[in-house]
């Protein structure tokens, strides 16, 4: 289901069952639900955490949307359905906590973006120097979202203007490219090579280009509460279960969800 346009929704569902999820006297106790809105590069860690949290607290559920932190960022302040935002962006965070439209701003992830290539890596691409080859078809993100600020950072710095490129809507938009061999190389975040089930490989680069993919390519994630989502019945609920899941985030288990899932996670 999609709550908003361009905004892929991942609902994930604690029924209940037994007496954890039903009130004493046999009466069903009706579930709580918090809404995270989240970068997609965030599906499969915060996956993982939801499952975690949903355990941890039975009658509470989550809904999970994902997309683009800058588009979710225009309409949070008007958004009852919103509770936590973890953004991959954090000029939109910047924008929304100076609105009010969310608190608390904390840093739990980075992430970085990396060279990338179909497997077997057909083209023998062997750094970001090759970008500039004739016949190469370079994918890059949109330059409004992270993943493409990220690779324009990454290519000013590494002094590469690559000339046949091809903007794609997200890194998991262009890795699907690369698993296709519809593009060469492109810059993608790591996190998507380690989802790709190894259809798409990351570039064994040399030092000087893998630290400036880690230095200049690198993208922060902001983790914070939506007090908006806290309005109306079970206000105080929401607002105690958006604090547990933040508090899950940044715990020694969620940092295991971040870290499986290729993102560096940060100590809180």
């Amino acid at each position: 289901m999609r709550q908003r346009p361009a905004l892929a929704v991942l609902t994930a569902v604690l029924a209940c069952s037994g007496a954890a999820a039903c009130a004493s006297g046999g009466v069903e106790e009706e579930a709580v639900t918090i809404g995270v809105a989240a970068a997609p590069s965030l599906s499969a860690a915060f996956t993982e955490i939801i499952s975690v949290f949903e355990a941890d607290n039975p009658g509470v559920r989550v809904s999970i949307e994902l997309g683009r932190s800058n588009e979710i960022a225009k309409s949070l302040g008007s958004r009852s359905d919103i509770n936590v935002f973890a953004s991959a962006s954090e000029e939109a965070m910047q924008k929304v906590v100076a609105e009010g439209a969310a608190v608390d701003p904390r840093v739990f992830a980075r992430n970085h973006v990396v060279l990338a290539v179909p497997s077997g890596n057909p083209k023998d691409v062997s750094g970001l120097g090759d970008l500039d080859r004739e016949g190469l078809r370079v994918g890059l993100c949109d330059v409004e979202v992270p993943c493409g600020q990220a690779a324009d950072i990454l290519l000013t710095a590494a002094g590469e203007d690559p000339v046949d490129v091809e903007r794609i809507a997200g890194s998991r938009a262009l890795a699907a490219q690369l698993a296709d061999n519809d593009a060469d190389v492109g810059i993608i975040y790591r996190t998507d090579v380690a989802s790709s089930h190894g259809w798409v490989e990351e570039v064994d680069v040399d030092p000087r280009d893998r630290e400036l993919q880690q230095a200049s390519g690198t993208t922060s994630y902001v983790l914070a509460r939506v007090p908006g989502g806290e309005d109306g019945q079970s206000s105080e609920v929401k607002a105690a279960a958006s604090d547990r899941f933040v508090e899950l985030v940044l715990s020694s288990r969620g940092r295991s969800a971040l870290l499986n899932s290729g993102l560096e996670a940060v100590s809180g």
